[in-house]
C-alpha cells in the first residue's frame, strides 16, 4: 500500500484555494490542478509499505507527533519546483520552522521505511505543470501572489494523518488510515 503522512487543510482554506484554482483554469492546458479533496501539506511520503512496516510507521509517527505542540501554518508564499524555464510543480506555503522540525524528526525515525529523503518544504501542491510558456508561468505566479495578498490563509495544526494513496486513471485517491494528535489535543 502506498502511504504518506500529511496535514489536512481545513474546509474554509480549501474553498479559498479553489477560488485561486478557478482563476488558474485559463492555464489548464499547461497544468493539472489539484483536486479539492487532495489538497494537503505532505509531511513525509513513504511509498509502498507492507502491513508489518505500516504498523511500525504508525507507532513511530504516534510517538513523534504526540510529543509535539500544535502550531500554526499561514500560507503566504507561492512558487514552483523546477526552474522558470522548466517548472514542474506550482505550490503555496510558507517558511515554517515547526513544520520542518516535525518533518525532520519523522525523516529520522522513519528512515528505514523510505528510499529517499528530500529537504522538507511546508507547501501544498496547487498544480502539476506540463510545458508552459515563460510569460504564462510569470502570469500564474503573479496571480498566486495577488491571491495570497488578498486572503488570510492561516490555520492551526493539531494532528497529522497517515494516508493511503491509490493511483487511478482519474488521478490519485487519498484515504485517511490513522490520525495522530499533537500534545494537548482533545
Amino acid at each position: 500500500m502506498r502511504v504518506f503522512l500529511a496535514i489536512e487543510i481545513p474546509e474554509h482554506i480549501r474553498e479559498k484555494i479553489m477560488e485561486l484554482e478557478n482563476a488558474l483554469k485559463v492555464y489548464s492546458k499547461y497544468m493539472k490542478l489539484t483536486n479539492y479533496n487532495n489538497l494537503h501539506f505532505t509531511v513525509k511520503f513513504l511509498g509502498e509499505q507492507n502491513d508489518f512496516s505500516l504498523n511500525k510507521i504508525k507507532s513511530a509517527a504516534k510517538d513523534i507527533v504526540s510529543g509535539r505542540e500544535s502550531f500554526k501554518i499561514c500560507i503566504k508564499k507561492s512558487g514552483i519546483f523546477g526552474s522558470l524555464k522548466n517548472p514542474r510543480i506550482l505550490w503555496l506555503g510558507e517558511n515554517n520552522r515547526r513544520f520542518v522540525d516535525l518533518a525532520l524528526s519523522l525523516n529520522d525515525k522513519l528512515s528505514a521505511f523510505m528510499a529517499e529523503q528530500n529537504r522538507p518544504v511546508c507547501h501544498l501542491t496547487v498544480g502539476r505543470i506540463k510545458r508552459i510558456p515563460y510569460e504564462d508561468i510569470l502570469d500564474v505566479l503573479r496571480t498566486c501572489r495577488g491571491f495570497l495578498d488578498e486572503n488570510d490563509l492561516c490555520f492551526d495544526v493539531s494532528n497529522v494523518y497517515l494516508y493511503k494513496s491509490t493511483l487511478a486513471r482519474s488521478g490519485a485517491v487519498y484515504d485517511k488510515i490513522e490520525k495522530f494528535d499533537m500534545k494537548g489535543t482533545v
